[in-house]
């Protein structure tokens, strides 16, 4: 990942572990500046950092920070470009410590406190990144960005109706976005309001018609959804659209191969839910469905493998 001159593209991953919540539709691209020459350190060690930064080399970043730091525990500029630096590298919990130091000695940009939130995030400590992201949100609230952010968190915490209540808050263009009309969907079908959450996927969906790359998830999470609902014919057409779009998709290869399953469409399901295998070599409901699919093409060598594979994972 390569800066521009003083400028650092931070991915804030607000990403879920749960299996609906996407990796694409959930994260969000913040730009964090990262003003070398303004840290106060010697020329030569500055102009070291600006190579390592321009060369996306975060290692060497962090290790000139870090002593630099170390030598200047008092700077809250530093430990927040320290902070950067672990993040960029991947050790979220060093980005979140160095933060929340600089934040103790001098309160954190917007930005950096983003930043902070989605290292919370990856460290699995959600209700911090709740209250960095509500503070945001309280002194920020004309961006939607930080409503968003927030109601993905109380979205992955199950608390649907303060997600949604976030995202009704949204005052600028966010709510316009394919990325929270499927969250507002999955929201509603966590409450248990299936036609408005069909509303609200089938929006996301026309707007991301727009979106370059567009994303599979709304379609999976549409044909999720009316597969949960009995309607086979149309989950399949949202599900088979997913994985047109992705081939990839996982969860949409193996939705659809169940729903392949129960249309009798045996050899389309046996397709899919070998590609979900591949891409999912872990998931035991992949192996069980196979077994299924198997035993009634009448593979019985397939479905004993597929079997034992599945005792493997569950054992």
């Amino acid at each position: 990942m390569l800066a521009r001159p003083h400028l650092l593209i931070a991915f804030i991953a607000l990403v879920s572990a749960a299996a609906h919540f996407s990796p694409r539709l959930c994260g969000s691209e913040n730009e964090v500046s990262l003003h070398a020459e303004e840290l106060g350190l010697a020329r030569a060690t500055t102009e070291t950092l600006q190579t390592a930064i321009a060369a996306a080399d975060w290692r060497a970043a962090e290790s000139i920070l870090f002593e630099a730091a170390g030598s200047n525990p008092a700077s809250a500029s530093l430990l927040r470009a320290l902070g950067i630096a672990h993040y960029q590298a991947g050790r979220y919990f060093s980005a979140s410590s160095a933060l929340k130091r600089s934040d103790a000695l001098d309160p954190l940009d917007p930005e950096a406190r983003f930043l902070l939130a989605g290292s919370f995030i990856r460290i699995e400590r959600r209700h911090w990144a709740r209250a960095e992201l509500e503070k945001l949100a309280a002194t920020h609230g004309e961006s939607g960005r930080y409503r968003l952010a927030l109601a993905r968190v109380h979205y992955d915490q199950g608390q649907f109706a303060a997600a949604l209540s976030q995202l009704i808050r949204i005052r600028d263009g966010s709510l316009t976005s394919a990325e929270a009309h499927d969250l507002r969907g999955q929201s509603l079908e966590g409450l248990g309001r299936n036609e408005a959450a069909i509303a609200a996927y089938k929006e996301a969906i026309s707007l991301n018609r727009e979106a370059v790359p567009a994303s599979a998830w709304p379609h999976y999470h549409l044909g999720s959804l009316l597969h949960d609902l009995g309607g086979l014919e149309a989950a399949e057409a949202a599900l088979a659209a997913a994985v047109t779009l992705d081939q990839t998709h996982a969860p949409a290869q193996r939705e659809l191969g169940v729903v392949y399953l129960k249309a009798n469409k045996l050899r389309l399901a046996a397709e899919a839910l070998e590609s979900a295998a591949k891409l999912s070599p872990l998931d035991p409901a992949v192996q069980y469905s196979l077994v299924s699919v198997y035993r009634r093409l009448d593979r019985e060598g397939l479905a004993k493998a597929a079997m034992e594979r599945f005792r493997e994972l569950t054992e």
